[in-house]
């Protein structure tokens, strides 16, 4: 199990917020923090997931569109392209992480997207069938999915854990002072 893995069952445990409202402010800070990190490699993650499903879909449309031959070094020159424009992705809520990458070990994050469909057989899709690249794109698909939904839950925990924070501030059971300490 990565530690990515560890963090994300500790703090989407149903039981991780209990109790919020009587812990000490300096601990309700550091699970949000703790959340923000675990949401910053999740969102990398899903990113690292989403840009191999570009790549897939785009590889099928001009092996279609090409009658079986696609040109690869012109795929590859058209990378960024292809990231930028991709599927239509789910609407979202648009926030842009404080840390764009995760300060986890990569292996801690590329595992089981590894085991899908790794960087040196994204190089070999001509190599791949039809019902190989149809099958990883699909399981690729469920893995966004999952991952998307880890990271919504994320982002509902460090709503609530903000929404504690400024409560306090707002009842007086925390006082801008002690940021200063």
């Amino acid at each position: 199990m990565t530690r990515l893995e560890t963090d994300l069952d500790r703090v989407l445990a149903t039981d991780y917020l209990a109790g919020m409202a009587d812990r000490p402010l300096a601990e309700v800070r550091a699970m949000r923090a703790e959340c923000q990190r675990a949401e910053t490699a999740v969102s990398f993650l899903r990113r690292l997931v989403q840009g191999r499903l570009d790549i897939i879909h785009a590889y099928l449309d001009r092996r279609e569109d090409e009658g079986g031959e696609v040109d690869m070094q012109e795929l590859v020159g058209e990378l960024g392209a292809i990231m930028a424009a991709g599927p239509p992705r789910p609407a979202g809520n648009g926030r842009l992480p404080a840390q764009l990458a995760p300060d986890l070990e990569a292996d801690d994050l590329t595992v089981e997207l590894d085991q899908v469909i790794d960087a040196v057989q994204v190089a070999e899709l001509p190599r791949m069938s039809e019902a190989q690249l149809r099958s990883a794109a699909e399981t690729l698909g469920s893995f966004e999915a999952r991952v998307s939904q880890q990271r919504r839950a994320l982002h509902e925990r460090i709503d609530r854990l903000q929404a504690e924070i400024v409560s306090r501030y707002k009842s007086g059971g925390a006082s801008a002072d002690e940021l200063l300490t």
